[in-house]
């Protein structure tokens, strides 16, 4: 019941938000309304609002964004989406190192099932983030690739695939993760039966990568490896207060 309370009352809060949104709205895309109304776009009941479309610029056909948009108000939500691109990748690498140091504190001595209730809470809070993050992302490049089509850009925010969500050194501790389980399952005599739910399962589908050259701040002494893109827009001061922060 306290759910069901709590999910309706944030269902309130967002289709106020969403009112707001489009008495401010009308104001730079004044000709949405007609526009909506050529392409008979049908009406989502409000007792949805998280599916009621917001309609910016970007998710207007290019052809009839000018005559529907007050003007340059496509380059400002360019500039938005630019922004809301590189946090949402900032976010994901900082979600992706408080993965990895989660693991590495995983490995570390205490095998209580208080300790393991502990370590899969905050596992999937941090999953649930990396999620989040991803979909700001992919949310921001469609936008982009809306408003800019194909371009130079294209080279600092990629496509992001499952398989490039990935911190550094995390395969190494997948494998670490394989080898114990492997040990757990023989000890309990499960013939190649999982004995517990491990990381190692998300990494078996990705897809392949090629091998990147050695980058000192990012191999942290490694030589030739698989590692992500997203790894090479981060700075070396974001890589210092990322490993801060998410090992605290």
């Amino acid at each position: 019941m306290k759910e069901k309370t709590t999910f309706i009352r944030r269902r309130t809060t967002l289709l106020h938000r969403i009112d707001r949104l489009r008495t401010c709205r009308d104001k730079f895309i004044p000709g949405l309304t007609h526009y909506l109304n050529s392409i008979c776009v049908p009406d989502v009941p409000r007792s949805t609002p998280e599916l009621i479309p917001l309609y910016p610029p970007s998710a207007i056909p290019t052809e009839d964004r000018r005559s529907v948009c007050a003007a340059n108000i496509d380059q400002i939500e360019e500039r938005l989406r630019f922004a809301q691109a590189s946090e949402a990748l900032t976010q994901l690498r900082l979600q992706l190192a408080k993965r990895t140091c989660a693991s590495r504190y995983k490995f570390r001595g205490d095998v209580s099932q208080q300790y393991f209730t502990r370590f899969r809470e905050l596992l999937e809070q941090t999953e649930i983030k990396i999620k989040a993050a991803r979909v700001h992302y992919n949310t921001a490049r469609k936008a982009l690739m809306s408003l800019c089509g194909p371009g130079d850009w294209e080279e600092t925010y990629q496509v992001l695939k499952a398989s490039d969500v990935v911190g550094l050194g995390e395969r190494v501790l997948v494998a670490e993760e394989k080898a114990i389980n492997e040990r757990m399952e023989k000890l309990a005599g499960l013939d190649g039966k999982q004995l517990t739910w491990d990381a190692a399962d998300a990494y078996h589908e990705l897809e392949p990568q090629p091998l990147t050259a050695f980058v000192p701040q990012l191999a942290r002494g490694e030589g030739t490896r698989t590692l992500s893109w997203i790894w090479y827009s981060a700075g070396d001061q974001e890589l210092t207060n990322q490993t801060t922060e998410a090992c605290e």
